[in-house]
């Protein structure tokens, strides 16, 4: 492809523009002969020795920030200079890469991104609707892992291009805050977005609560498509925030609050059958849905899922909230994986107090006996809501036990002390499968067993090193032996 077609002309003063581009990449590593290499990178030692790779594997031409100091005179081969390196490779790699299916929704939120998505494409398939989700689970049609939550630009037209091609139509994304501040989700044509959650996270990237939102904001304020539906779960973000609505761009909003709202949550209750049943006002309709879900939280996710189905299908919503009794689990979301002695274990993704706080009180309002939980938090993340996580653990259960969750380069026995109390129900095992198989050991008649932070995840992470780990596994063959 000539590079004419993947750049405007304003960018192109002086270049070749007949200049043909076998590929495109942002990873130097990667990068092979005829390659435009886009430099991510804004440490300026780290951008030299990338361009000498890219450069030295054959890349025929470089994208930089306008304010970079690099030249075709330093380089000698051609040089691009835009405002944004970042918003400029979106465009470009959905231009390489120009298939996108039709019907594109994305989801984003503090908690829930994963399982709205994963419903929602659940009740599509039940619906008989050809559809795929791409998020934290990976690409569901190919069985692909992700290693981000929002892949970047490349790989994500590049997946949307192939699913195009194989008739898949109707796609539901997970929308990270971290894909949109870094504009990874910027050259879709996104007819409809959840918003799912917003509690404290990633304050070691965004650094205030309000950057975060911010993050999050842009995908109703400047990506949702004008002719779109935005759905949003009010309930489960804060007041302050609330008028966020009145900034929304698409012209149809959705709204579910337990007030004055599209969908009125008029009672919230667990049924004979131990699981969560929400009365709601559908359009002034009253109505009862009956979900398969221990926890209210994942009735509710159920609820925006229901409502993100019916987007640009033929599918109504009365036809969607009756699917959501027949739901499954989504693994690593309080997935009840086993059941040892009379006693349930759940495996859950939350690394966030608020989820904590969520999935304890759930499984805390079915146990008869003790609540054991096993948790960690992950290095180099926001440091600041350990404490607070140690509080909701300390609050709700009745034996904690503190293990490692991704160290990364801390060192793992301080993020461990962070989160100890002196107090006879915190125990400290660093050892995750020794932790994990201590706590299902300790179980007796009608405890509950709740294994935080991992989820689906299968690694640990120490320093630079990735390792294979599996919370499932562990539970596995400890429940063997």
């Amino acid at each position: 492809m000539k590079l004419e077609r993947l750049l405007n002309t304003s960018e192109l003063p002086n270049h070749n523009s007949n200049l043909k581009i076998t590929d495109i990449c942002s990873d130097s590593r990667l990068v092979k002969n005829g390659n435009l290499f886009f430099l991510l990178e804004k440490n300026v030692e780290l951008q030299k020795h990338y361009v000498k790779e890219a450069i030295t594997k054959g890349a025929s031409c470089i994208v930089v920030q306008k304010q970079s100091k690099f030249s075709r005179l330093s380089l000698d081969i051609p040089i691009i200079k835009v405002d944004s390196v970042r918003k400029t490779l979106s465009s470009v790699s959905s231009k390489y890469y120009p298939k996108q299916p039709k019907n594109i929704l994305a989801v984003t939120g503090t908690n829930g991104k994963t399982s709205v998505t994963k419903f929602t494409e659940e009740i599509w398939k039940s619906m008989g609707v050809k559809s795929a989700s791409i998020g934290t689970l990976g690409n569901s049609a190919h069985g692909m892992q992700s290693i981000l939550t929002t892949p970047e630009p490349i790989s994500l037209h590049k997946q949307l291009d192939i699913l195009a091609s194989e008739g898949f139509q109707n796609m539901v994304i997970e929308a990270s805050s971290h894909g949109l501040d870094q504009f990874r989700m910027d050259a879709l044509e996104i007819g409809g977005a959840a918003f799912t959650s917003f509690s404290r996270d990633h304050l070691d990237y965004h650094i205030s609560m309000d950057s975060y939102f911010n993050a999050k904001k842009r995908l109703f304020t400047e990506l949702i498509s004008p002719k779109g539906t935005a759905v949003v779960n009010m309930i489960d973000i804060p007041i302050r925030y609330h008028d966020f609505i009145d900034c929304i761009r698409s012209e149809n909003l959705i709204t579910i609050d337990k007030g004055n709202a599209t969908i009125s949550i008029l009672d919230i209750k667990r049924g004979e059958d131990g699981n969560i049943q929400v009365q709601v006002d559908l359009y002034g309709d009253k109505m009862i849905i009956r979900t398969p879900f221990k926890a209210s939280f994942h009735a509710l996710n159920s609820l925006v899922a229901g409502c993100m189905a019916t987007i640009n299908t033929d599918i109504s919503i009365l036809e969607a909230f009756a699917s959501i009794k027949k739901l499954s689990d989504v693994k690593g979301r309080l997935e009840c994986v086993a059941r040892y002695k009379n006693n349930n274990i759940y495996i859950d993704y939350a690394h966030t107090p608020n989820a904590m706080k969520s999935i304890l009180e759930a499984i805390k309002s079915v146990t008869k006996n003790r609540l054991i939980i096993v948790f960690g938090a992950g290095g180099e993340r926001d440091k600041g809501k350990r404490s607070m996580m140690t509080d909701v653990a300390d609050k709700y259960a009745d034996l904690v036990i503190i293990t490692d969750d991704n160290p990364r380069f801390e060192e793992p026995h301080l993020i461990r002390r962070q989160l100890m109390k002196k107090s006879k129900k915190f125990i400290e095992i660093a050892n995750r499968k020794e932790a994990i198989s201590y706590a299902i050991l300790e179980l007796s008649s009608d405890d509950s067993l709740v294994i935080c932070g991992k989820g689906h995840e299968e690694y640990m992470v120490y320093g630079d090193e990735k390792i294979y780990f599996s919370d499932h596994r562990v539970v596995e063959e400890t429940i063997k032996k």
